[in-house]
């Protein structure tokens, strides 16, 4: 009690309206930091923690570790931002977590990769533009400066020289270039399509950036339908693929993303086959695409049924519509009708009704008279007659032939769901990578062949761009007008530019290689693939992700990638939210100055009305947005960084609140405590330890201490990412520093091995405020203890591990459930085995008598190091051995547990007194030495 009153003598609290005035006015702190003055300050005040960033910050990238040659790489990366010009909460809370991994994961050895860049083409800099009568390209710099400098301020530690921005022409000449390839590999086509029109911004969206209420997930407009001319990319090529790499092994904390991602592709049961399109007897361009989950019986198809929504059913409304078989040749009808079932996302069904009953009950509703016979029975098995080559063939065989067939003749074939669709990358606006492709009245659609790339976009202001319409890129005629690449005619460019996910498919590859001009990257770069840490929200779960994922499955399949997926260890932060008020009568927002509180309920400041509060996604519309800046003015980016990534883990919703940030004022100030007494206390006499095993006691407290906590600390840095768990288990060891006496702050090594673990796991959270501890932590005068190099910075020391001595759990689950917990030594637990985990599980009493009878059927064994290993048994119990108690029975049980807790308590009540006991002799032993002291006359 002492020690608080007198530490919130020395460190007055600061209410938020007294550190604004402070921060807002600074004034240069009378007290010293020790990295200025080499003096040891033991007072942390509001100014402090200020000024130690101010000096840290230009300093901190030369004291971090250089890695050994041979250091094994580590990809940190988080999702790159679009170029907004102002960071938001949710900037600070991503890009945290990414810099404290990076930190971490220097300092345990690896050569860390941690690049940054910006995701900068899009309509959102297009309308600024447009508004600000200025051009995309300008108004884009300048916001990825002011995001650069507010990025700086955040403290973070990114590779600078890796940077990259994707409306670069020497970034974008690369995407050009994966487009050709994708291209030369028929992944790439032109066809009319029923689009999803933007009526606001003027553009197409992709099925996955409409909302289930049909609006634009930018604008928020409702999208209307209209047939037009797209490019796709065929990424249902690849979705049997992109379906069986989420059981890859390698990606790990991908749960929910496994789900949303194998619920986007669907079920790949099937394919879809390729018909030439007949209307009113004549054949067309258009070719008709049909899905099917029964291609082995494709001879025998008679029919083919149109939703009324599909393509052909809009653009030939009310013609005689047929389909040409493309494996006999014969000309099948197309009927449109609402009327029958289609498969989950599908809009068509390739009717077999002499095989498929539901099919049959189709025929009969539209007056057709199945003629084809193709199946019959041998030797119990169903084999195909009247199927052309495929007769004779077994269904398994037919399907493979079919399928292959269909690939080699470019009309499908590949596995795929019904209800996927290809990847539609048009967009039909000016801020965007062109589409590398020029139309020529003679040869058609012509790739630009990759010396001439890339194709840059013609300089456009926000007046030019300013109509709404076709594509902005109508209007240059002299970009336009272009010759042919294959017989040197008259040309014109493709207009429409890419979709900004086809940018942000493959950045993490370029950084590897940003500066090489002759290629997008080198194999020698890609080698440091995969990601091994990919940080950002889960919003990008079915978009971004399933994107870049194919084009890393394409990259592999050309062998420009070494890996089919792109990333491994997965964080998906969750969203930062602010708390709003609206009026309980309306749908009016007010903003946090214009209400009051009162017996918890809030109310409007001039009308009484009452307010409901929530907490709600930041936006300027609900007045609930925090401007990071003036977090980082008012308390400092190691504070911000602290109250962000405390409380909640990284996957939960963040409520930001400055309702935090008391308590991690406190803890910064009895670390800075701690710090101090470690120095200082060496220069001070201190009276005798009461009795002689005291010390003993406390330096193994604190052994034990350091243990417990860091086991939790390095298992939740490695395994889990939770930081709120690691900030929480650093207040637990900086309480059980604070709690021992002066005597043993001084002596005991352990203290300084304590605190001096403190200060190296907070490294990586809090680096400019430990970087300033460390410093002054290493001039103590006697260094007690050897873990450290003390001739060195914070980041170079090596990651505390725990020591040889110290228990781990070995934890025996019996049926999946928790039977026991066995200690086991640390050294021997490093090297166990399943043999010898179920060896130490044999030589307990209640194994021995509960799962040793019974045959085991099944072990599995698991392993983490220097957190825990579990055993799990499985066996069956005969209903002979499901012993049931009689009443007598259970009621011996019961006495024998009863006693069995009274004598615990008399245990637990002995070790009290004699407690209580020692207490008492210390005290007479303190009154005994206290008479002894020669009393001084009290001055007159």
């Amino acid at each position: 009690m002492l020690i608080r009153r007198s530490a919130s003598r020395i460190v007055p609290h600061f209410t938020k309206r007294k550190l604004f005035s402070l921060n807002t006015h600074r004034i240069p702190s009378n007290r010293s930091i020790f990295s200025i003055t080499g003096v040891v300050d033991q007072h942390l005040s509001a100014d402090t923690l200020h000024n130690v960033e101010q000096h840290w910050k230009p300093r901190l990238q030369s004291c971090l570790p250089v890695p050994a040659p041979d250091a094994a790489k580590y990809y940190v990366l988080s999702m790159f931002p679009y170029p907004s010009g102002k960071l938001h909460m949710g900037h600070v809370r991503v890009y945290s977590i990414s810099d404290t991994f990076a930190h971490y994961y220097r300092m345990l050895g690896y050569n860390v990769i941690h690049p940054m860049g910006w995701d900068a083409f899009g309509l959102p800099a297009e309308n600024a533009a447009i508004e600000n009568g200025e051009s995309p390209a300008v108004w884009t710099k300048d916001n990825i400066a002011k995001m650069k400098e507010q990025l700086m301020e955040l403290g973070c530690t990114f590779d600078w020289d890796r940077e990259l921005a994707t409306c670069d022409p020497e970034y974008y000449r690369w995407t050009q270039f994966l487009f050709l390839k994708l291209y030369q590999e028929g992944l790439v086509y032109q066809k009319d399509s029923m689009v999803n029109w933007d009526p606001v911004d003027q553009t197409v969206l992709a099925e996955e950036q409409v909302d289930g209420d049909g609006r634009s997930w930018r604008s928020g407009a409702l999208v209307v339908k209209k047939p037009l001319k797209q490019w796709f990319f065929r990424t249902t090529q690849f979705s049997q693929n992109l379906l069986e790499g989420l059981e890859d092994p390698s990606l790990v904390n991908w749960r929910a993303v496994v789900a949303a991602q194998k619920n986007w592709i669907g079920d790949c049961c099937g394919t879809s086959l390729d018909f030439k399109l007949i209307v009113d007897g004549e054949e067309v361009e258009q070719k008709l695409s049909v899905w099917t989950d029964q291609p082995e019986f494709v001879h025998g198809a008679e029919f083919i049924v149109l939703h009324p929504d599909h393509l052909v059913s809009t653009v030939y409304p009310g013609a005689r519509l047929e389909a040409v078989n493309p494996f006999t040749g014969s000309p099948l009808p197309v009927i449109v009708s609402d009327s029958v079932q289609y498969s989950y996302g599908a809009q068509t069904v390739l009717a077999f009704p002499s095989v498929t009953e539901k099919h049959r009950d189709m025929a009969t509703q539209f007056n057709i008279i199945p003629t084809a016979q193709i199946t019959s029975i041998s030797s119990g098995q169903v084999i195909l007659t009247n199927s052309g080559p495929l007769s004779g063939l077994s269904l398994p065989s037919a399907r493979t032939a079919v399928l292959d067939q269909a690939r080699r003749e470019g009309i499908g074939g590949h596995h795929t769901s019904s209800n996927l669709n290809d990847w539609l990358i048009s967009r039909q606006r000016y801020w965007g990578t062109p589409i590398p492709v020029i139309h020529c009245s003679s040869c058609g659609p012509v790739t630009v062949p990759p010396s001439q790339l890339p194709v840059t976009l013609p300089p456009l202001s926000g007046d030019q761009l300013a109509s709404k319409g076709p594509s902005p890129l109508l209007q240059c005629d002299d970009w336009l007008e272009t010759s042919c690449p294959q017989c040197g005619g008259e040309a014109k460019r493709e207009t429409d530019t890419m979709d900004t996910f086809v940018d942000s498919s493959w950045y993490f590859l370029r950084y590897l290689d940003s500066r090489n001009k002759s290629e997008p990257f080198s194999s020698e770069a890609v080698a440091s693939m995969p990601v091994d840490l990919y940080i950002g929200g889960m919003e990008h779960a079915y978009l971004h992700l399933y994107y870049a994922r194919f084009i890393t499955h394409f990259l592999h399949s050309i062998g420009m990638s070494p890996v089919k997926e792109p990333f491994c260890n997965l964080i998906t932060q969750g969203m930062v939210k602010g708390r709003s008020y609206r009026l309980k009568s309306s749908t009016k927002y007010l903003k946090p100055d214009q209400v009051y509180e009162e017996g918890g309920k809030f109310y409007e400041l001039d009308s009484k009305a009452p307010v409901v509060t929530e907490w709600e996604k930041m936006s300027k519309s609900k007045h609930n947005g925090v401007d990071p800046g003036n977090m980082f003015e008012l308390y400092g980016c190691d504070t911000v960084r602290l109250m962000m990534l405390s409380n909640v883990g990284p996957s939960s919703e963040r409520n930001w609140s400055e309702e935090s940030y008391p308590g991690i004022r406190n803890m910064q100030i009895k670390l800075w405590k701690l710090v101090h007494q470690a120095v200082d206390l060496q220069e001070k006499i201190l009276p005798e330890m009461r009795y002689d095993e005291e010390m003993q006691e406390y330096r193994d407290k604190l052994r034990v201490a350091r243990n417990t906590h860091l086991r939790h600390v390095n298992y939740n840095y490695s395994h889990t990412r939770n930081l709120a768990v690691v900030i929480a288990r650093v207040n637990s060891m900086i309480a059980a520093a604070w709690s021992v006496p002066g005597q043993v702050k001084r002596d005991a090594p352990e203290y300084q091995q304590l605190v001096g673990n403190i200060l190296i796991v907070l490294a990586p959270i809090a680096p400019h405020m430990v970087a300033e501890l460390w410093e002054s932590f290493r001039s103590a005068r006697s260094q007690l203890c050897s873990d450290f190099d003390w001739s060195r910075e914070v980041f170079h020391q090596a990651w505390p591990q725990l020591d040889q001595s110290t228990n781990l759990e070995l934890k025996v689950l019996a049926n999946k459930k928790e039977m026991v917990k066995i200690p086991v030594v640390k050294w021997y637990f490093d090297s166990l085995t399943e043999e010898q985990a179920f060896d130490l599980a044999c030589h307990d009493n209640q194994v021995q008598e509960e799962v040793l009878p019974f045959d085991i059927s099944t072990r599995n064994f698991s392993k983490v190091d220097g957190f825990e290993a579990v055993l799990e048994l499985f066996f069956a119990v005969p209903e002979k051995a499901k012993k049931v108690l009689s009443e007598e029975e259970f009621l011996k049980k019961k006495a024998e547990n009863k006693e069995t807790k009274r004598l615990e308590k008399l245990a637990k009540k002995a070790a009290r007194d004699e407690r209580v006991r020692i207490y008492n002799e210390n005290v007479a032993r303190k009154e005994k030495f206290t008479k002894t002291i020669p009393k001084y006359p009290e001055k007159a």
